[in-house]
């Protein structure tokens, strides 16, 4: 078993940055929260799993946006389905303006329509790119560090609950029984 787990922490040490890289390139936001996670544990290096998360989000965001400008039939043909979508974003960057490239990083289903809708605009392209920039910069430091420190703290919950074995079904029992009662009374009736 520990062979298991060494075996598992040296290849992320190997592969484990590409592999955020690629997964932060979709504007994927568990990845960098997965690598702050394995940071805690020694596993990663939060600082290289930081600028290592930037450069991702920063290139696909990037690419989606010179995709937008320069591929739109294509990507329009592509995006037929999300129609509503696409014209939300208009909207959007329309009433927003800039502020929707920082904000758009954290909503989940429109992270990859809001680059292409502004690819498609006649929005400033160095403008955007400057502004995706610091953008990415803020989303990885503060997705990175958040998932870095409340890991450590959990870990210290851990620690305590081990001392406490009965503990460990009663949190159970409570984290279950309020996602229950938030999905009830979020649900569609």
């Amino acid at each position: 078993m520990q062979q298991t787990i060494q075996s598992f922490q040296d290849s992320f040490q190997t592969w484990g940055y590409l592999i955020l890289f690629l997964y932060c390139m979709g504007s994927g936001y568990v990845g960098i929260v997965i690598a702050g996670i394995l940071s805690s544990l020694g596993s990663m290096d939060i600082g290289i799993s930081i600028v290592v998360a930037f450069l991702g989000n920063t290139f696909g965001s990037s690419v989606l946006v010179f995709l937008g400008r320069y591929q739109k039939s294509e990507i329009l043909k592509y995006f037929s389905k999300h129609r509503r979508k696409m014209a939300l974003a208009h909207i959007w960057l329309k009433k927003y303006g800039t502020w929707l490239i920082f904000v758009n990083k954290y909503i989940y289903g429109v992270k990859t329509i809001i680059p292409i809708a502004i690819g498609l605009s006649k929005y400033n392209m160095r403008k955007f790119l400057i502004l995706n920039a610091i953008s990415c910069a803020i989303w990885a430091i503060l997705i990175g560090m958040v998932s870095f420190f409340a890991s450590e703290f959990i870990k210290k919950i851990f620690t305590h609950i081990n001392h406490m074995p009965y503990l460990m079904p009663i949190i159970f029992i409570v984290i279950v029984f309020f996602v229950w009662i938030l999905l009830k009374r979020f649900s569609l009736k």
